[in-house]
């Protein structure tokens, strides 16, 4: 989703685009018989859901036609499709989730809570696989499977080669001082590569990894901010001998515990601003309904799904309401289950979404805001 990095992953332009959308959010794993028979499956059980809602033929034919198994992926996986006006406008995998049954919907706008929920609190982050003749940097999210974007720097190799290989040309400590300085440039590349991408994609996370001589350089030239991102893996990452498997484990240990972080800062800071004497959030379902329309809800919290209540969708602000409210200006666009609802009011309002685990909100809350002035206090207090 465009501009998801660091983000609940909310474009909120989808939500401004005329309807009808169909979304579907189904099972794209292989690697078993059963799997295979599903995948096959697949495109004529999406289309006849869509067809029992009243999707058009050219928006069946576009979802049909992005209903690929994710091949070469680990199970589970899933793939989130968003179909608009004939076109397939979003088509991503979610790695590590299972969907039991496709979950398929045609709306006068997009339900991109599956997408949101997998996406919600990511973050980007690198990896640098460095040697002493230069090296690769990954641009990576926290929820979102693969690399994103790669970039190489190629060092100085083969002057690298012969600095080493024929002392006879040069005095050993000559010979010694310009190896260490080749190295040493390479190094200066690649830091300069990992500040850069590090500050334009907001990166919250430098993992280096490689050579441990090459690791040492570029740690000692990255600029201070980044160098307060960096953890570093043991393992000599570019050799042929290198576990892929246990660094991956390392790197997703990394990005885990920085994500655990998160939740306990966001969970404390929650019980710390209710509490508070103007309260700077509010707990429950009312009171989130409450803050979106107003437009003072900053970051809605979802520790239980709220697939128990329904809301009016509105075609202006203030974007929602409840089911018995008297609908002034902005008509209401029909009546659709909150989750729904409450995404698209947040996506509108500039609002971000977190998902969380049950019992992480303080007093049992399944949902709760920080606002962005206290409550009772006027705009632009706090």
């Amino acid at each position: 989703m465009a501009n998801r990095a660091g983000s609940s992953g909310i474009d909120a332009t989808l939500f401004r685009q005329e309807g009808p959308w169909c979304t579907a959010f189904v099972d794209a794993s292989l690697g078993t018989t059963a799997a295979q028979e599903a995948a096959d499956a697949l495109p004529d059980t999406v289309s006849q859901l869509l067809k029992s809602q009243q999707a058009s033929a050219a928006d069946i034919e576009a979802m049909r036609s992005a209903l690929r198994p994710a091949e070469g992926r680990p199970a589970p996986v899933s793939r989130f499709i968003a179909v608009n006006g004939g076109k397939v406008v979003l088509d991503e995998l979610v790695q590590g989730v299972k969907t039991a049954a496709p979950q398929v919907d045609c709306s006068e706008f997009p339900n991109l809570v599956p997408l949101a929920r997998a996406h919600g609190g990511q973050f980007p982050y690198l990896v640098a696989e460095v040697g002493r003749d230069g090296g690769e940097v990954s641009l990576r999210h926290s929820a979102v499977a693969g690399v994103a974007e790669e970039y190489r720097i190629a060092g100085d190799r083969e002057e690298a080669h012969h600095a080493r290989r024929v002392p006879g040309r040069y005095e050993e400590s000559k010979n010694q001082h310009q190896t260490s300085e080749i190295w040493r440039r390479n190094a200066d590349e690649i830091a300069r590569l990992v500040d850069e991408v590090a500050r334009d994609t907001r990166a919250r996370l430098v993992v280096l990894a490689g050579d441990t001589k090459a690791r040492e350089l570029v740690l000692s030239q990255l600029a201070e901010p980044t160098r307060a991102l960096t953890v570093t893996l043991g393992q000599h990452t570019r050799t042929g001998g290198a576990d892929a498997t246990a660094v991956e484990k390392d790197i997703e240990a990394h990005v885990a515990a920085l994500l655990a972080d998160d939740i306990r800062e966001l969970s404390e800071r929650i019980s710390n601003q209710v509490n508070a004497a103007q309260p700077g959030a509010v707990l429950g379902f009312d009171e989130v309904v409450w803050a979106l329309q107003q437009g003072q809800a900053s970051t809605v919290v979802v520790a239980e799904f709220q697939d128990d209540h329904s809301l009016l969708a509105l075609g202006g602000e203030p974007w929602l309401a409840s089911e018995d409210s008297d609908v002034e200006g902005a008509g209401a666009l029909g009546s659709w289950p909150a989750p729904e609802v409450l995404l698209r009011a947040v996506a509108m309002t500039d609002a971000s979404i977190r998902y969380v685990p049950a019992g992480v909100l303080p007093d049992g809350a399944g949902i709760a805001a920080l606002l962005r002035w206290p409550k009772g206090g006027a705009a632009g207090a706090a």
